[in-house]
């Protein structure tokens, strides 16, 4: 499986390299709606060593953007031109401008979208102390939880940072499938983690066709290396000790 991590989607003049125009989308979506998936159907398969060679295609939205409402929910979801979508929420940022409101989120959660938290502020989280990694972790949680009504075991890494402290605080917390961004080949070195690619506006559609034709071809000599050498999880572990 590959999963996929946008931003904002807007009409023209993208703000950032995070942000893609309603067009890039839409030329982005036409490579691969046959083989999206939704949430659920993702989160059944997902534990399932022979999923990695399937061809299907998770879409993740972070940061609650108006977008994940106005466009990804009520044009592409409610048509029918995708089975669902991810949307990782930053609680601080909920109702502040452009970004989604609570009444919004909640009819996400109702309509085929997965909830799952991004944290409060969106802070590096290898970098704050022991008590506010707590309150990322499990404040946001209880917040999201609260308002939709349904248990939230999905978190994105805010600028997809992490540590072996930081998932292990979310593994506490109550949270089962924790996404990073590391080139959208899904599974991770550890079974908890899924890797995203984090779509950047000069990634255009020929570039698209290639990585949903090997997710892996960016990656490198030395994952390759490692991989077949069986020593990529051991080396990733030292990494993020």
């Amino acid at each position: 499986m590959i999963v996929l991590n946008y931003h904002e989607l807007v009409e023209a003049s993208p703000p950032n390299a995070w942000c893609l125009t309603h067009e890039s989308f839409d030329a982005h979506l036409s490579l691969y709606e046959d083989r999206l998936v939704s949430p659920r159907s993702f989160l059944e398969r997902c534990t399932d060593p022979k999923a990695n060679g399937i061809g299907a295609v998770l879409l993740t939205f972070d940061d609650g953007f108006l977008s994940d409402y106005t466009l990804a929910y009520a044009h592409y979801l409610k048509s029918g031109r995708i089975p669902g979508f991810m949307s990782f929420i930053p609680v601080d940022f909920v109702a502040a401008p452009g970004r989604m409101t609570w009444d919004m989120i909640q009819e996400l959660g109702r309509g085929g979208v997965a909830i799952g938290s991004h944290g409060m502020g969106h802070v590096d989280l290898t970098i704050v102390s022991d008590a506010e990694l707590e309150r990322e972790l499990m404040v946001s949680k209880l917040m999201l939880e609260d308002r939709l009504g349904q248990e939230v075991t999905l978190f994105a890494f805010p600028y997809g940072r992490f540590s072996r402290r930081v998932w292990e605080a979310a593994l506490r917390a109550g949270y089962t499938h924790l996404f990073t961004i590391q080139l959208g080949h899904h599974r991770g070195f550890e079974p908890f983690l899924y890797s995203r690619l984090c779509l950047t506006n000069n990634m255009d559609a020929e570039y698209m066709h290639r990585h949903l034709l090997d997710p892996t071809a960016v990656r490198g000599v030395a994952w390759r290396v490692s991989t077949r050498l069986g020593l990529y999880r051991q080396l990733m572990r030292w990494r993020y000790r």
